[in-house]
């Protein structure tokens, strides 16, 4: 019995809907509005989520999902692409594409068709990945972390780093832009390529449409220049072929150590937040008082008091009205539990955790000096040697803050006990029993504390003539901007021996101490040598993709091209472009083991009459997209005023003998037109309304129909028996059914 289409649902939407997606491993369909938002329905077309835009105004510009239909890629216009896990709406990794993103796919290589040997190497890439991946008994990684604004998150959300080791295929996200630039992100995180096409064509151009071959070893990218004209340029892509794994192993070390970084920023935002949520309290009061009194003066009324019990007019104003008693009883109470939290955020989480990022680098730099297998890919050992010693200052940094807190711990509570000591004094109530009586250590400490406290107000941020203090010394190690009161390291045996022995200290092995940094200025300068570890690649993998051919197609004088691609076997590409004089020019390029190609094309279009004039179609063709690799789904719209349409499945392989090989140096080619309506096999379904645009998924047999006014949706069964169509075409009752996104 042969098979039919059979309509499920016909529902109404609230905003016209402008993209639509279907998933290749599960009943779900993502589509966008022209609200800029996006929504995930299920095949009963149940809404799962929907996700606002950024910012208002924000519209989507194209959608993908990742091969194994767990993660959705969405570019908005303003150049932002987000990777959205769709199980739980959050949002993976964000980034930025310069320019306006004209095309967005995702890919995956095929192996079903690769020698038993590479098979073998695939099926293996587990243990390989264990052997070269050392870090993994010596060190734990951190936990997960969502990129999401605000705190961190520790639940309910997977890391990237699961999120890359969930995938069991090499797959790439291919993103095109208005200015000819090619951006190839694996698995949609580390950026291996920015391939400009409108170099190599020496103008201007606009990518439509860009496709890889199954075994990833050339790329087919269509664009459209200045003046309209369509051009399809192959690309001979072999290092995505040839070093697959080596990549894949790159991309891992990336995927940590972004993590790494993302979960080291959020820890330096939690401790800031702790910082300042106790002491800048303090510090906008003493900011206050150091604006009243003449330059050096909150120095000088503080050592008065200290040393001679001798109080100003202003400063008694201050610690009993400004400060207050109470309020420094509840500062005392809490400090401690800060300083606690802030020591639990640098020993737990900041020093432990960074050092890993020492190892991933390390092995990275050993990749590096592996030149035979990664020295194509362009790591460069001494931009990962500066990271490495980067990572190892932050370390470093990082244990001299948490010394410093020691330290600061003892002299609070000195310095604050006898502050509380003399407030008391000057209201002349009696000091409590439980406050200890200063000892000359603790003078010691309150001098060196109060000696410093024009030194911060003179030396921080103005403005509007107003100091910006800062009462101790934890805080200059999180601002973004040399120390004011750098560590006494006089007593370091290290230092001593550095002191000693000149021609260590440039040595590239040594990790080096940056004395006058603050600990954000480590964190910042390794943030940016671990990025350009990642970035030198980019001009050597970019050298390898050669352009080896161009064809011609035609000039529609029209910016935007509806372009359809799919692989037949390893080595054919069929690609449909619809042509606004209601045809479609099919192409079918193949290649040869020697990268030779050879192209083939005709025209088709769709007049039920045949004994009409070819010119005057029956049918306009509204949409194109390939079903699977021998059906090209139609979506036709009657050449008639009710412009009602229709779905129509051709087999591709009742086409191939109508198409004829083109010179590609003709400009515009010229091919024949063949009229599909008469061939077999075919299968035609009338849709009983105007329509726009489709999305079809041969995979999970369904299509998704869009009204011309795009406010109504039809979703159809593709491969249902012929019956259950004609019941369900006597029975079914439409209903028209609004929903709110």
């Amino acid at each position: 019995m042969s098979q039919g289409i059979k309509q499920l649902e016909e529902k109404n939407v609230a905003s016209d809907i402008n993209c639509m997606v279907w998933s290749s491993r599960m009943d779900l369909i993502a589509y966008s509005n022209t609200k800029g938002e996006v929504a995930l329905h299920r095949l009963s077309w149940t809404r799962a989520w929907v996700l606002s835009p950024p910012k208002e105004g924000v519209t989507v510009k194209g959608i993908a999902w990742r091969p194994d239909g767990k993660v959705l890629a969405v570019a908005y216009s303003d150049s932002n692409v987000v990777l959205i896990n769709v199980e739980t709406k959050a949002t993976l990794i964000k980034f930025h594409i310069p320019g306006e993103v004209s095309f967005i796919s995702w890919i995956q290589e095929k192996c079903e068709n690769k020698s038993s040997e590479v098979l073998k190497i695939n099926d293996d890439v587990k243990e390989i990945v264990k052997f070269i991946d050392l870090s993994k008994p010596y060190i734990k990684d951190p936990p997960p972390v969502s990129h999401l604004e605000g705190s961190i998150n520790f639940e309910d959300i997977k890391g990237l780093t699961s999120f890359l080791q969930e995938q069991s295929e090499f797959n790439l996200l291919i993103i095109g832009t208005k200015h000819g630039l090619i951006h190839i992100r694996i698995f949609g995180c580390w950026n291996c390529l920015i391939l400009d096409v409108s170099n190599h064509l020496s103008e201007k151009c606009c990518i439509q449409n860009a496709h890889f071959t199954e075994d990833l070893n050339n790329l087919l990218v269509t664009v459209t220049d200045e003046r309209n004209n369509i051009s399809t340029v192959l690309f001979h892509t072999y290092i995505f072929k040839t070093n697959s794994l080596e990549l894949y192993h790159i991309t891992m070390k990336y995927i940590k150590l972004y993590e790494l970084i993302l979960y080291l920023e959020r820890m330096l935002s939690s401790i800031t937040e702790t910082w300042e949520s106790i002491l800048l309290e303090v510090d906008k009061k003493l900011a206050r008082y150091a604006n009243h009194v003449p330059e050096g003066g909150v120095t000088a009324d503080f050592l008065d008091l200290l040393m001679f019990g001798v109080c100003s007019d202003k400063l008694e104003e201050f610690l009993i009205c400004d400060l207050t008693k109470k309020g420094l009883e509840k500062f005392g109470h809490t400090m401690e539990i800060s300083y606690s939290n802030i020591q639990s955020y640098l020993f737990r989480h900041i020093i432990k955790y960074s050092q890993n990022g020492i190892l991933h680098l390390s092995e990275l730099r050993g990749m590096a000096m592996f030149e035979e297998k990664f020295g194509v890919i362009g790591l460069d050992s001494d931009v990962i040697q500066n990271a490495i010693r980067s990572n190892g200052a932050f370390v470093i940094k990082a244990s001299e803050m948490q010394q410093i807190i020691n330290h600061s711990v003892i002299t609070y509570k000195a310095f604050f006990r006898w502050l509380y000591s003399a407030i008391m004094h000057l209201m002349e109530e009696p000091v409590p029993a439980e406050i200890q009586k200063m000892t000359q250590q603790d003078l010691n400490l309150i001098t060196e504390f109060v000696q410093n406290f024009d030194f911060y107000g003179q030396g921080s941020n103005k403005k509007d003539n107003e100091h910006n203090f800062i009462m101790e010394r934890l805080g200059q190690y999180l601002m973004d901007e040399n120390l004011k009161i750098k560590p006494d390291m006089s007593g370091n045996d290290w230092t001593q021996f550095m002191e000693e022995n000149e021609c260590l200290k440039m040595n590239p092995s040594l990790f080096t101490h940056y004395i006058e940094k603050s600990l954000i200025q480590v964190f910042n300068e390794l943030q940016i040598n671990v990025q350009k570890v990642f970035e030198s690649p980019l001009t050597t993998i970019g050298k390898s993709i050669v352009p080896v051919t161009k064809f011609n197609c035609l000039n529609f004088n029209i910016s935007q091209v509806n372009v359809s691609s799919v692989n037949v076997g390893n080595n054919v590409v069929l690609k449909a472009i619809l042509n606004p004089q209601k045809s479609i020019d099919l192409y079918q390029i193949s290649f040869d083991q020697e990268g030779r190609n050879q192209v083939k094309c005709c025209n088709l279009y769709f007049n039920q009459q045949q004994s009409l004039n070819e010119d005057e179609v029956t049918f306009d063709v509204a949409d194109i997209e390939f079903y699977s690799s021998n059906i090209l789904s139609v979506l036709l719209r009657e050449n008639s005023n009710s412009r009602k349409g229709g779905m129509f499945q051709l087999q591709t392989a009742s086409i191939l003998e109508h198409l004829v090989e083109i010179d590609l140096t003709t400009s515009p080619p010229q091919f024949p037109r063949v009229n599909v309506w008469p061939l077999n096999p075919r299968h035609y379904k009338s849709i009983d309304m105007p329509v726009s645009q489709f999305s079809v998924s041969g995979t999970r047999r369904v299509c998704l129909v869009l009204s011309e006014n795009k406010r109504k949706v039809k979703l159809y069964e593709m491969e249902c028996e012929e019956d259950e169509e004609e019941d369900a075409d006597m029975s079914s009752v439409v209903k028209d059914e609004s929903f709110v996104l």
